[in-house]
């Protein structure tokens, strides 16, 4: 553009250019602000054009200003956990749509920004670091594993990054078994309860609902602090029950010399329980090994054995195994029924009846999404067995006609467990997590100019104050960041299925 002929109308255009592509970051948003106060000194038309521009973000005069915050997940989206991991990261990217299309956030719209840490202690520590340069970010919904965020809330608790995680387990991340007990991340919630929850249950269970006397542990390598191996042994025998042997295996090594040896030795220790907490791919070997010897031998697990790659590898030798899990299905949670829904109309669910599916990805579903009321729990999907015809409704008088409305009704309660079944458990506790920064930040960014340090202060002071409806239960957390009610899930295995049979509370 010729310089002679830059004149006051030209001038927002251009100018909007300019500064909208500096605004982006904290260092370019320093040097606007002071060229606008040195301008503005001297009154001109340049001076109030630039400073229009910056105060629309290159809008217009009379348009309202829509300021954008980041809302980050961390989670495993390649390899062996990519499943859950890809869940999580669609059930935030469904509570994101949700928050945009009914303004929650008033003058603000947020974006998603996903990190593949790769189930990895060095991929948890890149996902960190490129979060903390996000100087959009509100807040992190993740990791999944307890050892990746072991190397990730160092970096993101000091940069006071508010990190809402749907499964963490390990105690030590919210400072239980320290003496005097300290909270070592105090930007750091969880929604899941804790290993020496799950073990304290899953020993109770084994040694007084079964009657186990005699206990074999085969334990993962202690990749960080005790074991939930440990943790089960020392809750057992304070029960009565006989630790005969405990058993470690150096990671998931179906290959190795392990399998062979650890089988070996189980059968000459003749226990009446084998708990094992080992990764799914060894967990199902020796568990054809196991069945191989003809022993009847009760075999308990951790919630790492809920993946089908321990029933595809121990196949029917795996049915009426039990497994314990800190996270209750979407199928066990009365307010789940709505984001089942609605999980699987935008990201793709089993077959109807005519055999089409959900298309992945189906893009917006404002028109038939259903509005969240907190106080209202949507009922959760139930069998058959548990649902009656509506209140007031009556039967047809034709006994063929009552028999195609029962057929109908059954199909649609079929379909809806079968969506249910589909979704994994961290998905929706991963939504609730979202919905957990989500509350906060509209209660903090409104009327604000930036995310900042304090923004992100008062974030996290909102989060552990608040407290609402989730899917997955009541959503609150306790001083130390841990969750106010922590779960645990008792799971058999019957034809290759994860089958829920108890939840405490």
């Amino acid at each position: 553009m010729d310089r002679a002929r830059v004149t006051l109308a030209t001038v927002p255009r251009w100018i909007g250019e300019w500064t909208r592509a500096r605004w982006r970051t904290g260092r370019g948003r320093a040097i606007l602000a002071a060229i606008v106060a040195l301008i503005l000194a001297v009154p001109s038309g340049l001076g109030l054009a630039l400073a229009a521009a910056l105060d629309g973000d290159g809008g217009g005069a009379d348009a309202p200003v829509t300021r954008v915050a980041a809302l980050g997940v961390m989670a495993p989206l390649s390899g062996d956990l990519s499943a859950d991991g890809t869940s999580v990261r669609n059930a935030v990217a469904l509570a994101v749509d949700e928050a945009n299309e009914s303004g929650a956030i008033p003058g603000w719209r947020l974006e998603l920004s996903t990190r593949d840490d790769l189930s990895r202690p060095d991929g948890g520590a890149q996902a960190a670091d490129a979060f903390v340069a996000n100087d959009r970010l509100i807040g992190v919904v993740g990791p999944l594993s307890s050892l990746v965020a072991k190397v990730a809330l160092p970096t993101l608790s000091a940069a006071g990054i508010p990190v809402v995680s749907p499964s963490n387990a390990d105690p030590i991340l919210t400072g239980v078994g320290t003496d005097p007990r300290t909270r070592p991340y105090p930007s750091y919630f969880r929604l899941a309860g804790t290993d020496e929850l799950q073990a304290r249950v899953a020993a109770e269970y084994a040694v007084r609902t079964l009657g186990r006397r005699r206990i074999v542990i085969v334990d993962g390598e202690p990749r960080y602090g005790t074991t939930l191996g440990g943790r089960f042994a020392v809750r057992a025998a304070a029960l009565g029950a006989t630790i005969a042997a405990a058993h470690q295996v150096q990671g998931d090594g179906v290959d190795g010399s392990d399998l062979d040896t650890i089988a070996e030795a189980i059968e000459q220790e003749a226990p009446d329980l084998v708990y094992v907490a080992t990764g799914a791919a060894f967990a199902g070997k020796l568990r054809t090994r196991l069945a191989a010897t003809g022993a009847s031998i009760q075999v308990m697990g951790s919630d790492a054995l809920l993946q089908q790659r321990y029933t595809d590898d121990a196949k029917s030798a795996a049915d009426g195994d039990l497994i314990t899990s800190l996270l209750v299905p979407p199928t066990g949670l009365p307010a789940a029924g709505a984001f089942v829904a609605d999980y699987s109309e935008r990201f793709g669910g089993p077959a109807d009846d005519d055999g089409s599916t959900t298309p992945s990805g189906a893009g917006s579903t404002s028109s038939s999404r259903r509005h969240r009321d907190d106080a209202t729990p949507t009922p959760a999907t139930r069998t058959p067995a548990a649902i009656h015809a509506p209140a007031g409704s009556h039967a047809p008088a034709d006994p063929a006609a009552a028999r195609r409305q029962q057929a109908a009704h059954d199909a649609t309660v079929e379909l809806a467990q079968r969506r249910a079944e589909a979704v994994p458990a961290a998905a929706a506790y991963a939504y609730d997590a979202a919905r957990t920064i989500i509350r906060a930040a509209a209660a903090v960014l409104p009327g604000r100019l930036a995310v900042d340090v304090a923004a992100r202060h008062d974030v996290v002071a909102a989060i552990g104050r608040g407290s609402f409806a989730g899917v997955t239960g009541p959503v609150g957390f306790d001083r130390w960041g841990d969750t106010r009610t922590p779960s645990v899930v008792l799971y058999t295995v019957l034809g290759g299925r994860f089958v829920a049979l108890t939840t405490w509370t």
